[in-house]
């Protein structure tokens, strides 16, 4: 994953009044977490000339730290452009390093029982400290909200909210999509970044302290330069029959997010292809308890939106949540969505009441093949869309055609397509990677959304099931969610296939057949209105 992109943001709100001299305090703390079996360095950055009214606290538990190491004497890296919008405000800004990375010691967990319990400790820490009003606040993208992620769903005294951006909701799908490991993607290829957990078990985690003392350096044979259940790590992480263990669901932050109790605002791209959008979506929908949750859903890759709008609801967020100032933001709509058509994003956002938006029904779209062959293909293990695209999607080497009719109207969809077929397997094994694409009039045509699902897995993910080779088995794919609105006089296509191969890996490189029976696979859509 990328490492933290910051807010860059003009001052649209002061809660407090500006003092004329302004006197910072840059601090380092090393707060005890895990029965005082490891420590938490955490670096903040204040202006106490707030300190008597009391400051609240926005806090990234972050493990990228050593990639952002403040390199002036006395620099932090607590002074970001967070610290730079919101302490004149009268916010304190703290950046802590996650377990295991950088300056805290203890082994790294990989969003772990460690990792989350450490996190909590941490929130309750900082809002005891003599100068706090009592409320943390935890934002952060990426990895950096995942760990906001993690600690709501502990909630700890003193966590007041969280602003998870581009942030995994389980990491199961961070690494696999139904038992399919991701690979890359063709539209934003840096957009991987780091690979997890191979990058931090032996890349991050292992990194010395940047500030060494006694407890750190005595740390390190244990802890640093052998990091915790490393192979465990990787033999989860990169499985071919992924069971839905123990492993992942004490990493399933979804399967807890009922018991988030404080107000929540998930930001998330559409076009994410790191931290995929389900993640931001899923989330979204398992918080059922929480005082109040805003969804921010943009038309970008993995990162934050640079808009105006956004920045301005972010600080009514922190206002309302934190100091307690009665701006209405919890009683507005609280979807903002900004869709596109073809591959063109919307210029603002759209506000709904709910996600999907009110109206949203599952429609079964007719869609059909124009050729007259048999329907059936031969996984090549090479496959991809760019390849489909660039010989014709009608083409069908190694994969299925289906196109809708030309539409009457446009319509808009919102959420995730599922495709539904009866297949039969030549083996028993092998993968689904079905892909959407709006197709215009004079045959091209823009990839929509993709799934993928591992045979073994079509019952569920629990455990992986043999398929019976060459007998029918009913399967049903997820499509990635999206906000697409497709132009009247085009026309719907599915790609119907096995391989994706610049965007999962293929179940073997070559060899088994899937035929699908009866009239064709069932495209559903979240048709709005």
């Amino acid at each position: 994953m990328h490492a933290r992109r910051l807010l860059l943001a003009a001052s649209l709100l002061a809660t407090v009044p500006a003092t004329a001299h302004a006197t910072i305090v840059n601090e380092t703390l090393s707060i005890p977490v895990l029965n005082g079996t490891a420590r938490i360095s955490v670096e903040i950055r204040r202006d106490d000339a707030f300190d008597a009214s009391k400051q609240p606290i926005i806090l990234t538990y972050s493990p990228y730290n050593t990639l952002s190491e403040d390199p002036t004497p006395g620099g932090t890296v607590a002074n970001d452009s967070i610290a730079s919008e919101y302490v004149p405000k009268g916010y304190a800004r703290a950046v802590a390093d996650v377990l295991g990375t950088r300056d805290s010691t203890g082994c790294w967990d990989y969003g772990g029982p460690l990792e989350q319990q450490s996190g909590a400790e941490l929130v309750t820490a900082l809002s005891k400290l003599s100068w706090s009003n009592g409320k943390v606040g935890m934002i952060g993208a990426s990895y950096d909200g995942t760990t906001a992620n993690m600690v709501a769903v502990v909630n700890p005294p003193g966590l007041a909210a969280i602003a998870p951006q581009a942030a995994i909701n389980h990491w199961y799908g961070y690494a696999y999509q139904d038992g399919v490991r991701y690979f890359g993607n063709s539209k934003v290829p840096t957009d991987e970044g780091i690979d997890t957990p191979l990058g931090f078990d032996f890349g991050l985690a292992r990194t010395p302290p940047t500030h060494p003392d006694t407890d750190s350096v005595l740390d390190l044979p244990t802890g640093r330069y052998n990091p915790c259940d490393s192979v465990d790590h990787t033999m989860h992480g990169y499985d071919t029959t992924p069971d839905y263990d123990t492993f992942w669901q004490q990493r399933d932050y979804r399967m807890r997010a009922a018991g988030i109790r404080v107000p929540v605002l998930v930001t998330h791209g559409w076009q994410d292809y790191n931290v995929k959008q389900s993640e931001g979506i899923d989330m979204y929908d398992a918080i059922t308890n929480a005082p109040f949750k805003i969804l921010y859903m943009w038309q970008g890759p993995h990162g934050l939106p640079g808009t105006s709008d956004y920045d301005q609801l972010l600080q009514r967020f922190w206002a309302k949540t934190l100091k307690g100032v009665d701006n209405g933001v919890e009683n507005e709509p609280p979807v903002h969505t900004v869709g596109r058509t073809g591959a063109t994003a919307d210029k603002t956002p759209t506000d709904e009441d709910s996600w999907p938006p009110p109206g949203t029904q599952q429609v079964a779209w007719p869609i059909a093949r124009t050729a007259t062959t048999a329907a059936s293909y031969t996984d090549t293990g090479t496959a991809s869309e760019e390849l489909e695209l660039q010989q014709g999607l009608d083409k069908e080497n190694g994969w299925l055609f289906y196109k809708s009719a030309p539409l009457t109207q446009a319509i808009r969809f919102a959420g995730s397509p599922y495709v539904e077929a009866t297949i039969t397997d030549s083996a028993d094994h092998g993968q689904l990677s079905p892909t959407l694409f709006d197709v215009a009039p004079d045959g091209t045509a823009v990839p929509i959304s993709r799934g993928h699902l591992n045979l073994q897995y079509r019952n569920g993910v629990a455990t992986a099931q043999p398929v019976p080779t060459g007998q029918p088995v009913t399967v049903r794919v997820r499509l990635a969610p999206q906000d697409q609105t497709i132009p009247a006089g085009h026309s719907i296509g599915l790609v119907f296939a096995s391989s994706n191969t610049v965007w999962a890996i293929p179940d073997e490189p070559a060899g088994y057949s899937i035929a699908v029976q009866g009239a064709g696979p069932k495209l559903l859509l979240p048709v709005v209105g």
